[in-house]
């Protein structure tokens, strides 16, 4: 559990480090792309952190297509798509990736995004964007928090959002992320607590924050065995809101400042009224309704919310594994690095 704090706790640091990475990102991938047409593609972590960017991105009518990897291997026009593809990958080995590679059309123009500089991935690019990412433990903690990064000042890049240029963001970002790791109020440890008894977890987001409730999820199934799944806001009364009246339900909310908070306040009301406990993780201006456990995120804007709301979500991890007394998260039925399909 020492490893996943470090890997935590290292992450300001690493959003600085890797500054040189995520302008080379928002600079030249335009160019790489040459403005057109574009597919970015992953597997789980590195395809959730793209979901964000890809709103970002087609806001600005910019044509990009975000595919799962073995998705694209096996439905998609893999072996005929003549545009350029961004594939994302924090090992750059796993199986789906390498066979997508074996796949492509000749002379097809590759940008890989992986922490592994030395990957088949690596190797395969045409252009790479290789950050750093530090991680001990098993969670995907840095690496997670850099692809939502480097996917974050890519699409500001194709955009063209000077706004959201990385030397706009990366330093209140990383002091953000500071103050949740350095959080002592007691919040994470409330919210571990009313979470410990669950067998079944609700995390339901919109917009921006879809991705990082799967990822969200996937760190609940992988280490605390914890059904917990990701339901978008607006599919949340159209049948998963029934699992609500589980006696051993949970449901987490990222609630972020935009325009369907409201909407998404009434929802948790109406679960707490069914006497289920609802976690929420909100930004700093957007109230929570009573009865619920409240954890409170810095409000940086929209497109950064992902960033700082996945960082707050890992501290529940680390306070959901103590109040278990689990000492470690080891997962036995899949290693680190998918090497099967």
């Amino acid at each position: 559990m020492l490893d996943l704090i470090r890997d935590i706790e290292g992450q300001p640091a690493a959003l600085i480090d890797n500054a040189a990475v995520l302008e080379r990102a928002y600079a030249e991938l335009p160019a790489w792309i040459d403005s057109g047409d574009f597919v970015v593609t992953g597997m789980a972590t590195s395809l959730w952190a793209w979901h964000s960017a890809t709103i970002v991105a087609q806001s600005a009518a910019a044509r990009l297509t975000l595919v799962d990897t073995s998705e694209y291997l096996r439905y998609g026009p893999v072996a005929d798509d003549a545009s350029p593809i961004v594939i994302t990958s924090r090992s750059g080995e796993s199986a789906e990736i390498v066979k997508v590679l074996d796949r492509l059309r000749p002379g097809r123009g590759v940008i890989g995004v992986t922490a592994t500089a030395g990957s088949t991935l690596a190797q395969r690019s045409s252009h790479i964007l290789a950050f750093r990412a530090e991680e001990a433990a098993f969670c995907n903690t840095q690496s997670f928090l850099m692809t939502l990064a480097v996917a974050l000042a890519s699409a500001a890049g194709v955009s063209g959002r000077r706004d959201l240029a990385p030397v706009a963001w990366v330093k209140k970002t990383a002091d953000a992320v500071a103050g949740i790791v350095s959080q002592t109020s007691g919040a994470f440890e409330e919210a571990a607590a009313a979470l410990s008894g669950a067998r079944v977890a609700l995390i339901t987001s919109r917009g921006h924050l879809l991705g990082v409730a799967q990822q969200a999820a996937l760190d609940l199934q992988e280490g605390m065995r914890l059904a917990a799944l990701p339901v978008p806001g607006g599919l949340l009364r159209h049948g998963p809101l029934e699992l609500i009246r589980l006696a051993d339900s949970a449901m987490i909310m990222l609630l972020p400042n935009d325009h369907m908070a409201a909407t998404m306040i009434q929802a948790a009301q109406d679960v707490i009224a069914n006497g289920t406990p609802v976690i929420i993780f909100s930004a700093s201006e957007v109230p929570s309704p009573a009865g619920s456990v409240e954890i409170r995120v810095p409000d940086l804007g929209i497109e950064l919310a992902p960033i700082v709301f996945a960082v707050a979500l890992q501290r529940l991890n680390v306070a959901l594994a103590e109040a278990l007394g689990m000492s470690a998260i080891e997962p036995v039925l899949i290693p680190k690095v998918t090497r099967v399909e």
